[in-house]
């Protein structure tokens, strides 16, 4: 008797495993926009420019992943340091990013990691971007407490989110690049910027 209840104990834990796992499936099918994105390999970029103290030309690119998820800045010479003039302690980069994708999709930026080094001081890191013809603009910003030494990788998510206009199949999308520091320097290499998208 007692391997009888056993067994049937096990039995109704996997129904219910079943069960749970079938209405997490019914609910991405009934939920407009969830945890849908373009088909890979169809999120190109058409076009890349930047301007800046921390983006001097020839020092920066962009790169789309496969599946459109994520979006990677990278940078050569964009250091922010002191004690010098507010002009080398404050870094800025203004991206200008031209996007094509299928129709029917919009997207937002979801989160940024800053990847980078840092040598004594205090610091701050931040992030902003918008979309042309949409009034708003979203920002973040992390900072970076003292002691601040070696390399750092900082994950921040936007608290709110813009998307794309619906309807199109190329936007541009403008994104600003800060870096502050005190006593010590800071130098980013790259962004990542995870990218949302859903059905519009």
């Amino acid at each position: 008797m007692i391997r009888h209840r056993h067994s049937l104990s096990q039995s109704t834990s996997t129904m219910a495993a079943m069960v749970v796992l079938l209405l997490l499936g019914l609910l991405q099918l009934a939920v407009p926009g969830l945890a849908q994105s373009p088909p890979s390999g169809m999120v190109k970029i058409d076009s890349f420019t930047y301007s800046g103290s921390g983006c001097p030309p020839g020092s920066s690119g962009g790169v789309v992943s496969s599946d459109a998820t994520t979006f990677t800045v990278v940078f050569d010479k964009y250091t922010a340091f002191s004690p010098e003039s507010a002009a080398d302690r404050r870094k800025n980069c203004q991206l200008s990013i031209g996007l094509t994708y299928p129709a029917g999709f919009v997207f937002t930026l979801e989160s940024v990691t800053f990847r980078g080094n840092s040598k004594g001081g205090e610091g701050s890191l931040a992030a902003s971007y918008y979309f042309p013809g949409i009034p708003e603009t979203v920002r973040l910003q992390r900072k970076l407490p003292p002691p601040t030494e070696g390399n750092f990788e900082l994950t921040e998510k936007f608290l709110t989110f813009i998307y794309s206009p619906c309807g199109t199949e190329s936007v541009k999308l403008y994104i600003n690049f800060e870096a502050r520091v005190r006593g010590g320097s800071i130098t980013v290499a790259s962004v990542d910027f995870r990218l949302l998208w859903k059905k519009c």
